[in-house]
């Protein structure tokens, strides 16, 4: 059985790769808010246990959300509406 927030987490994953895929028509005005969403969604990359794993020392690779479903979905709908903004910057352009 899928755990409750496996949606969201995919959409948050979706949504993330969609915007690293275009991060070069992300204005320098919009960067540090782009930067505090890479940040909140970095415990999803699947490579970031790797990227922090230290010999010798054992670690669990998280397995999900450790905050609420309302703060996910919020971090979604952040994410969205981010999308929203880049793609009419781009647009503008």
């Amino acid at each position: 059985m899928k755990k409750p927030n496996t949606l969201l987490i995919g959409q948050a994953l979706q949504l993330r790769d969609k915007l690293v895929a275009k991060r070069h028509v992300i204005p320098p005005s919009m960067m540090s808010e782009w930067a505090r969403l890479r940040k909140q969604t970095e415990e999803f990359d699947a490579n970031h246990p790797f990227d922090t794993a230290v010999k010798g020392q054992t670690f669990t690779k998280p397995s999900a959300f450790n905050g609420s479903d309302s703060q996910l979905n919020d971090l979604v709908t952040s994410l969205k509406a981010f999308d929203q903004k880049v793609n009419v910057k781009a647009v503008a352009h």
